[in-house]
């Protein structure tokens, strides 16, 4: 710095921290809306996870009503199939009955 004359220092030195606080200054505006477009981005997805949420509750509880769990389902045609089974064996008692009645063998 002894070269550099004493009365270009001051000069040159104001401007460098003007260039400096410049530059600080758009970097912290470019802060501040990368963070609260981020902040948005944030809650944005926040309503859409609760929207989520909401359509699997929903989900949940119409799903019973809707579908039938493979056991349950085997279970009512096995009941279905016996009652179809007793109402054949009946059927054929009564052809039976009628048959001897109208004198067959």
């Amino acid at each position: 710095m002894n070269n550099v004359p004493s009365d270009l220092y001051q000069p040159v030195m104001t401007v460098l921290i003007a260039i400096v606080s410049a530059a600080l200054g758009i970097i912290g505006y470019f802060l501040k809306d990368i963070r609260s477009s981020v902040r948005g981005e944030i809650g944005e997805n926040k309503r859409e996870i609760e929207k989520v949420q909401e359509e699997l509750a929903d989900f949940k509880a119409t799903l019973p009503h809707t579908y039938v769990m493979r056991d349950d389902f085997i279970r009512a045609v096995a009941s279905l199939d016996h009652k179809v089974d007793g109402i054949g064996k009946e059927i054929t008692e009564i052809n039976k009955n009628i048959g001897k009645l109208l004198g067959g063998g």
